[in-house]
């Protein structure tokens, strides 16, 4: 009787064990079940948060656009085709403005110059300040370029040097009273120009 009281007993604890780790079991899968729509819910958030992040990236990234310049499949395969790409890519010579006019072609000028050389900027500004009242056209021309060795050679310690119609102007610096003046005189003597003293010759000198 003992005995039997001790099995019964014995399975009854075995019982309630068993039944106590399944309602375990069943109250944590009963937990994990009731968090799987907030897990849910917030990996879904999370991946709507990066993919917002990576189209505002993508849209900052699209609105600041950086421009790289090209780079040139022959760029490393020598130094002097480099170098020849490069002062191609540099020379600024070229028209910088052109003018007509109905009675006569306006004067013509010639800035030698280079790139970088604020100096001529200066010029080009007076110049440019009066071409409406003063009609002229502006050419640039770059002493640095391969076929203008005789003017770098004059001119390499004087720009900007300034030419009209096609003669010595002046040389460093030019003033807006200077300017009206030399235009004035070229217009008045139908194109033709007295050149000035004093052109600077750098190749003279040096030989």
């Amino acid at each position: 009787m003992i005995f039997s009281t001790m099995v019964s007993n014995t399975t009854t604890r075995g019982s309630r064990r068993a039944l106590m780790s399944s309602h375990h079991h069943l109250l944590l899968l009963s937990g994990v079940a009731s968090l799987m729509p907030a897990v849910t819910n917030a990996f879904i958030a999370t991946n709507q948060y990066h993919h917002c992040n990576h189209h505002q990236l993508t849209t900052l990234i699209h609105r600041r656009t950086v421009y790289l310049p090209k780079r040139n499949s022959f760029q490393l395969s020598s130094s002097s085709s480099s170098s020849d790409e490069d002062q191609s890519t540099n020379s600024v010579t070229g028209p910088i403005y052109e003018m007509t006019n109905d009675n006569a072609p306006p004067p013509k000028i010639k800035l030698f110059t280079k790139e970088g050389c604020t100096l001529c900027d200066k010029v080009k500004d007076i110049l440019s300040e009066i071409r409406t009242d003063y009609p002229h056209s502006l050419y640039a021309v770059d002493i640095t370029d391969d076929d203008k060795q005789v003017w770098f050679d004059k001119y390499k310690y004087d720009i900007p040097v300034l030419h009209m119609e096609d003669v010595y102007w002046t040389k460093h610096r030019l003033t807006k009273e200077e300017a009206i003046q030399g235009i004035e005189e070229a217009v008045g003597g139908g194109g033709e120009f007295e050149c000035r003293k004093g052109e600077p010759n750098a190749g003279r000198l040096e030989h």
